[in-house]
């Protein structure tokens, strides 16, 4: 039988990449439960040769010793969370936003506030990057504190020295950390106002 978190997954990837790709849709290896070193955003330049990424804003970390990962924070889909877990009755005040094109039926979540999620990425002292679905149910459902979540379906990833290049060659500018970006400000103006930051542009 399949687990819950397969089935989830499984239904995502129905949802957003079709029957070809849920055939070919794997989960992510285990997250390492020790905190990340460094976490940061990245801001997607004017000269990003990847259309994926245009005008996009990601909150990056590392993920063991593979590399970076990360997940786009400005790209909401207009579906509610309901959608995909119609048990929960809070899920209706959620929207579900676009992570990256690596695993597109990976459901993530960025939760910040509250208790610890076990098996997560440490971003900051209180927000984590987690991949457990009964832990997102509880979540959802009221069960657990928390301040602010968002939830993802795909991330981004590179292979070691990869982003390195990539911020050599001009495609993102890096910038500090930023809570209040990832929670707080509307996903609509974000990249435009963190393209200026990056580039010292007032208005």
């Amino acid at each position: 039988m399949r687990t819950l978190s397969q089935l989830l997954l499984f239904l995502v990837t129905l949802l957003f990449s079709g029957w070809q790709a849920a055939l070919h849709a794997y989960p992510l290896v285990e997250t390492p439960p020790a905190p990340a070193p460094s976490s940061f955003l990245l801001v997607a330049s004017q000269e990003m040769p990847d259309p994926r990424f245009h005008k996009t804003v990601l909150l990056v970390t590392m993920h063991g010793n593979t590399g970076h990962i990360g997940v786009i924070i400005n790209r909401p889909q207009g579906i509610t969370l309901d959608m995909i877990f119609p048990d929960h009755p809070g899920a209706k005040e959620f929207t579900l936003f676009y992570g990256g094109p690596v695993y597109p039926g990976q459901v993530s979540y960025l939760v910040r506030g509250g208790e610890a999620v076990a098996g997560s990425l440490t971003i900051s002292k209180s927000t984590y990057l987690a991949y457990d679905m009964p832990i997102l149910g509880e979540l959802l459902s009221g069960k657990r504190r928390y301040r602010d979540l968002r939830v993802m379906h795909g991330v981004a990833s590179w292979a070691p020295g990869q982003l390195e290049n990539e911020i050599r060659l001009g495609g993102w500018y890096v910038q500090p950390l930023d809570e209040a970006a990832i929670f707080d400000h509307t996903p609509a103006g974000l990249w435009q106002e963190m393209y200026n930051r990056a580039n010292r542009i007032s208005l």
